[in-house]
């Protein structure tokens, strides 16, 4: 009952927003909404939010946006978003966009304030459902421990032909906050963000390839203790490993090809970082599907792999019961960090039941690895072979 009422009202709110006057052009209101409802067939178990009844929390959002146009080079754009549970780290409510637009020439666009961190080819409309055929991103690439916004500068320059739109975009800023290792949730600060990304399309196919560099610090205080503790009994290779600050650097490429009937997607990401206790992720997804308006069909394949780093256990097992628990402490904390792997096949169906209304259906064959949760929140005493099917139905609005 709590949260059908949580998403009446960011429905009304919604509405209300929608005929608000505009003032001469110069400021304008515009948003989005998802009601997302879902299910996995395996009772004890958790995947992202979703048990064995339907939910209707872990997905549901509503953004609003407003731009004021100062003149013809010149704007000002904030946007805010709240979501009918916090499930992920990731999915806070707040304040996701707060930034001027300086625009000097056709070729050239310069935003600074609070943006959205163009990591991936969706980034900047990752929570806008009605703009792709899923009902979700495929999580493996998008629902990664990378932060969604930061601060900092970004530009954009482009250029062309008539068969050829070229692209060329550069960020630097920096970033703190909340983000998810495995089953930590840890603050973090990020400084000296950098990143560059290119863009070609050539008449129906485009490519995108970007990367990006930072330096991360990573709040993890059970950690450190740990660290102290390795210390105190000289055992300081180990105690190196269990670092929390250190550079990282993200590599990535997609390919988006759509004919109008016809259309494939794919990207792929690969994250490292020089902290030991961060495993290396490398993930992709590929998608076609076919338009057969108002309907469109896809189906999808998805994979997220893991390389666990080696760690440097120098405590010696069985000479006392304290170095046991030492010894047990410090492998824990390479196991427990681990992002999860997963493997999913995913079939579904989009509606366009409106121009601005769609409706989805989606179902999601799910196989994770059996040495990680693999996204799943299973009890100890639960047997589940990380196999089982989520099922998604939404209903995605812009207004």
């Amino acid at each position: 009952m709590l949260i059908r009422n949580k998403i009446l009202q960011v429905f009304a709110f919604a509405i209300a927003m929608y005929h608000f006057p505009a003032n001469s052009g110069e400021l304008d209101f515009s948003g989005y909404a998802r009601v997302i409802g879902g299910y996995i067939d395996e009772r004890n178990v958790e995947y992202r939010g979703y048990d064995n009844s339907l939910s209707f929390s872990p997905s549901s959002l509503i953004g609003l946006q407003a731009e004021y146009q100062f003149n013809d080079k010149w704007s000002a754009t904030a946007q805010g978003l709240l979501r009918s549970d916090s499930t992920t780290v990731s999915g806070e409510s707040g304040l996701e966009w707060l930034y001027l637009t300086y625009t000097p020439t056709d070729k050239l666009q310069i935003k600074a304030g609070k943006l959205r961190t163009p990591f991936f080819t969706m980034s900047d409309f990752s929570d806008v459902g009605f703009a792709y055929p899923w009902i979700n991103p495929p999580q493996q690439v998008y629902d990664t421990y990378l932060f969604k916004t930061f601060n900092g500068i970004d530009a954009i320059y482009k250029f062309g032909s008539e068969d050829l739109d070229v692209s060329l975009e550069g960020y630097y800023g920096e970033e703190s906050g909340s983000i998810g290792i495995g089953p930590f949730k840890t603050g973090f600060e990020v400084d000296n963000l950098i990143g560059a990304i290119a863009k070609i399309n050539i008449k129906n196919i485009e490519f995108r390839a970007s990367r990006y560099n930072g330096h991360i610090k990573l709040d993890l205080k059970s950690i450190s203790k740990l660290q102290d503790v390795l210390a105190d009994f000289d055992f300081n290779k180990s105690a190196d490993s269990l670092s929390t600050e250190g550079g990282a650097h993200a590599d990535q490429f997609g390919v988006i090809y759509d004919n109008l009937d016809y259309f494939f997607r794919g990207e792929w990401v690969r994250i490292k970082t020089e902290l030991d206790i961060i495993p290396t992720i490398q993930s992709y997804y590929l998608t076609v599907g076919y338009n057969n308006a108002p309907f469109t069909y896809h189906l999808t394949f998805a994979d997220s792999d893991v390389e666990i780093n080696s760690n440097q256990n120098e405590i010696p097992v069985g000479v006392s019961g304290d170095l046991d628990q030492l010894a047990f402490a410090y492998n824990s904390v390479f196991s427990e960090s681990a992002p999860d792997s997963l493997k999913t096949w995913t079939v579904g169906i989009r509606w366009d039941v409106l121009p601005n209304l769609a409706l989805k259906a989606e179902i999601s064959a799910l196989e994770g690895n059996e040495v990680d949760n693999s996204f799943f929140v299973i009890p100890e005493d639960t047997s589940f072979d990380r196999k089982t099917n989520l099922y998604l139905i939404g209903l995605d609005w812009v207004f």
